[in-house]
């Protein structure tokens, strides 16, 4: 018999409900293999001009946003898709303190207790167009946020954080912060619980229809499927080398097995090095919302952020080293 400790907590107000949670009933799986295993040849598509430090790519209103830095300190710099021709340079390090989140066509970031929603305007640039409060439901800084639909966000636990839940959902309407998930080892060993978050450091994301999430960790390659309330439905993890099933409590020995994702209502797509080295080429992974991974592409280059078209059934990449290009290939049908 399983027991479950229940600790009700008033915190500012807000009522949060604490679980000790039992032992996951959902078993791991191991997956080293893919019935899709093929090298591409990436197409190199001409950035210009030259963008310093491109990262967090994203495709809005046939609009490429690649955060960037600029002489005029601007954080954002604007292209056309497909034509990938450059529109315009907008926001200040002082608004854009965090990166842009994207839910279906809607963007918007979170800082400290606020909600900001963004809309297109004339002149190909963002401008602010609503604001909502999150009654300091967190209690502390939000980093991650998805969102699955108007009323439910999650995101994921992480070193400002108490707790050893893997992530949080949150009710705007009731105002009300739920821990859901487990982490997959234990702080024992590690110098600092700080130390075992930044360890296991991962990010969440929501599936377009709000019906799933996916929690997956930058060093080990695991990934976990929930549904829209939190519950565990698939744990997966990639063991092809190069591999940390448990990552090393020593530092320096930590390394990068999942870059950056994507997620569309048909697919998941994880960004993979394929080396410990830092700049290492990489890979894509795709599954479905199952857990099955169908196919890996060998890319062939190093690759930071991407997105990917679904409509076109096209991967669009960036490099951070790499300030005069994008990528892209067209992804098989089958």
């Amino acid at each position: 018999m399983r027991i479950r400790l229940l600790v009700i907590v008033i915190w500012g107000g807000i009522c949060m409900v604490t679980c000790v949670p039992s032992s996951s009933t959902v078993s791991l799986t191991y997956s080293s293999s893919f019935p899709k295993d093929t090298t591409v040849t990436l197409e190199k598509v001409i950035m210009y001009p030259a963008q310093l430090n491109p990262r967090c790519i994203l495709l809005s209103n046939e609009r490429i946003l690649v955060r960037t830095s600029t002489l005029d300190n601007a954080v954002y710099s604007v292209f056309s898709y497909p034509e990938m021709k450059h529109l315009s340079y907008f926001g200040k390090q002082s608004e854009f303190i965090v990166p842009l989140e994207q839910f279906n066509d809607e963007l918007y970031l979170v800082h400290n207790d606020s909600l900001y929603f963004y809309k297109w305007i004339e002149g190909d640039s963002l401008e602010l167009s609503s604001t909502s409060f999150f009654c300091n439901i967190m209690g502390q800084q939000m980093l991650g946020v998805t969102k699955l639909n108007d009323n439910w966000y999650a995101y994921s636990n992480n070193c400002f954080n108490k707790g050893m839940n893997e992530f949080f959902l949150i009710n705007l309407s009731q105002k009300q912060k739920k821990p859901k998930g487990m982490y997959p080892d234990t702080y024992v060993n590690f110098s600092s619980i700080s130390d075992f978050k930044s360890a296991y450091a991962h990010e969440i994301l929501a599936k377009p229809d709000g019906s799933r999430l996916l929690v997956f960790y930058y060093r080990t390659r695991r990934c976990r499927i929930y549904n829209q309330d939190g519950v565990l439905f698939r744990d997966i993890l990639l063991n092809y080398e190069p591999c940390q099933t448990i990552i090393d409590t020593d530092i320096k020995k930590r390394f990068l097995h999942i870059k950056d994702a994507c997620v569309t209502n048909n697919a998941i797509y994880l960004l993979c090095p394929d080396a410990k080295e830092v700049n290492s080429l990489s890979s894509l992974l795709v599954a479905n919302w199952n857990g099955e991974f169908k196919a890996i592409y060998h890319l062939g280059q190093t690759i930071s952020y991407f997105f990917i078209d679904e409509l076109l059934n096209c991967f669009y990449g960036i490099n951070s080293n790499d300030p005069y290009h994008f990528y892209k290939f067209k992804l098989s049908n089958d």
